[in-house]
């Protein structure tokens, strides 16, 4: 706009409900945030998955909490778009669209995958100047300077793949043998599979300063992640909790009541004058 057709400002005060609708939803959530909540938690999928993972979360969150799932692009409602296969091109893009939902009060949650790009998010804000997540809850993967729990994209052939998927809990096993079906699928994992080898690319080996709080939530039963990998993002954090729970690599959905447990009575420490002081629903 230039200074001939600007608009003469109006000396009348916003509203909050005026100015968040001024702000455009992004296309990575599946919904608007809600207005005025005290905490958004911002949660990031796991390889080869989708925004849908957490669909149930908002009936186990503590009810205060604004829960957002974010959509990766080339998956779900977004599967015509292209695919990142970078994490430090990824994080860069997330923080310019989620920007101006990221300067109230929020946390990020990120599962196996989505931890890391949750982490990745975390440090592009900073490097851009932006507000710190008031907690990063990582789950179910180790942390960037131990070797990827999940394999290289071109390790195994699609058969292999596939079946990879079904013993971790990640594909149902009548994905097996429908071809068709799996060649929607593994290329969408094969990207991610190549987000999850370019941490050290993107620099997130060793961080400038431990700068956020980290907490971390391990499987008992999980197969892939030792649960000493998933310890060991300490290193990156200014204070450090490792809860261990019941169930495997994908424990929220398998073993829920005990994850969402400890996840809310987190949640409710972050909340600005502890508001909302129920554990909710669990």
């Amino acid at each position: 706009m230039t200074a001939a057709s600007a608009e003469p400002v109006s000396a009348e005060p916003v509203s909050a409900e005026r100015a968040c609708a001024a702000r455009q939803t992004p296309a990575c959530l599946v919904r608007a945030p809600r207005e005025n909540a005290p905490l958004r938690l911002f949660c990031f999928h796991h390889a080869g998955g989708g925004a849908s993972f957490f669909a149930p979360w908002p009936g186990r969150v503590v009810p205060s909490v604004d829960v957002l799932p974010v959509q990766l692009p080339g998956r779900e409602a977004r599967y015509r778009e292209p695919r990142f296969d970078d994490v430090g091109r990824l994080a860069e893009a997330l923080v310019r669209e989620l920007e101006p939902w990221l300067r109230e009060p929020h946390a990020f949650y990120g599962h196996s995958m989505g931890a890391l790009v949750a982490f990745a998010v975390a440090a592009a804000l900073e490097r851009a100047g932006g507000r710190a997540p008031s907690a990063l809850f990582v789950g179910a993967y180790a942390a960037p300077h131990r070797t990827p729990p999940l394999p290289p994209a071109d390790r195994y052939g699609d058969a292999e793949l596939a079946r990879f998927l079904v013993d971790v809990g990640g594909l149902s096993p009548e994905f097996l043998g429908r071809d068709e079906w799996l060649s929607a699928l593994l290329p969408v994992v094969r990207d991610d599979l190549r987000i999850c080898a370019s941490h050290r690319k993107a620099g997130l080996v060793v961080p400038a300063r431990p700068s956020l709080d980290v907490h971390a939530f391990a499987g008992a039963d999980d197969t892939l992640v030792d649960p000493e990998a998933v310890r060991a993002w300490e290193r990156y954090a200014r204070t450090f909790r490792l809860t261990r729970v019941p169930g495997g690599h994908f424990f929220p959905r398998e073993a829920p009541a005990p994850f969402f447990r400890e996840l809310n009575a987190a949640l409710v420490r972050l909340m600005p004058g502890r508001a909302g002081r129920s554990a909710g629903p669990g």
